[in-house]
């Protein structure tokens, strides 16, 4: 498997699973990206391109910001793009134009937006691709800011991808085996792993021609009442629910039993706390 059919896949899952996170990862996803938006300090006629947009989260976000100019928000999940412009319509939104389009290969032309920006969304393989996109078609005085994981899971999180480790199916579907394959190319991969680091992450940058970097890191607390919330949340990312939906039945309640015995010591009655660490980039052409 190549990195261009990993990212084809992970697209599927994530279009798969599009309502879903929309309504289980979204929202705690919001205080991130109104960060991004607030270092981004967009001005009203600003054109703004959002990578990765996922449902649509970060364009909402700018879009009364930049009004009576659009944001373009791309995405390779056409799911995604279905529940993210349903969203905007639902919400009276009109100045987001969502198009399926893929980060690494913009089809506008140079010299056009003046920021570019990201909530999680920039690819974990082929970001210099998208880092060299992102310069052609910027302003020369335009900016790129974009968030992304600090490296290594959350506590909790990395808690249960270590039980789906020990309890996952043997026999997967071919979908699922080749979900896997993507996941180890990613993890395994020099360039998987250097999206965490922001030593890596500016070198990449100053490689596509940007200049002026820095980064802004964050620690957000995030509560879940139960486990079963955890691995609810975790599973509105498409491989994880795969995992989960075909591991065999006493596999997953000893799963469930084993985290919830994981996260026991540091539950309250209101439920357990998260720290996420999160990196936002900021960065303009050199």
């Amino acid at each position: 498997m190549n990195a261009n059919e990993a990212i084809l896949y992970w697209a599927d899952e994530y279009s798969r699973m599009a309502e879903t996170y929309d309504r289980l990862v979204v929202p705690r996803f919001e205080p991130i990206a109104q960060l991004v938006a607030n270092l981004a300090a967009p001005k009203s006629g600003e054109f703004f391109l959002d990578l990765g947009t996922g449902t649509g989260l970060l364009a909402r976000v700018l879009s009364p910001l930049v009004a009576p100019q659009t944001v373009v928000a791309i995405d390779l999940a056409d799911g995604a793009i279905s529940v993210g412009s349903y969203r905007a319509g639902d919400a009276g939104i009109r100045n987001i134009r969502f198009e399926m389009m893929d980060s690494r290969n913009i089809v506008y032309r140079g010299g056009l937006f003046d920021a570019v920006v990201s909530n999680m969304g920039i690819p974990s393989l082929g970001y210099d691709r998208a880092f060299a996109e992102v310069r052609r078609v910027l302003k020369p005085d335009g900016r790129l800011v974009f968030s992304e994981w600090a490296a290594g899971l959350p506590e909790g999180s990395a808690a249960l991808q270590d039980l789906i480790a020990k309890y996952r199916t043997t026999a997967p579907s071919r979908t699922l085996a080749a979900l896997r394959e993507a996941d180890r190319l990613a993890s395994e991969s020099d360039e998987g792993r250097a999206i965490s680091d922001p030593v890596r992450v500016a070198e990449a940058l100053r490689a596509a021609g940007f200049a002026q970097i820095d980064t802004v890191s964050r620690s957000f607390s995030v509560r879940f009442p139960t486990a079963r919330d955890l691995v609810a949340f975790e599973g509105s990312w498409g491989p994880t629910d795969r995992e989960l939906s075909e591991m065999p039945a006493a596999s997953r309640a000893s799963l469930d039993v084993d985290l919830a015995a994981m996260v026991a010591s540091r539950t309250a009655a209101d439920g357990f706390e998260e720290p996420w660490k999160i990196h936002v980039y900021r960065a303009r052409p050199g």
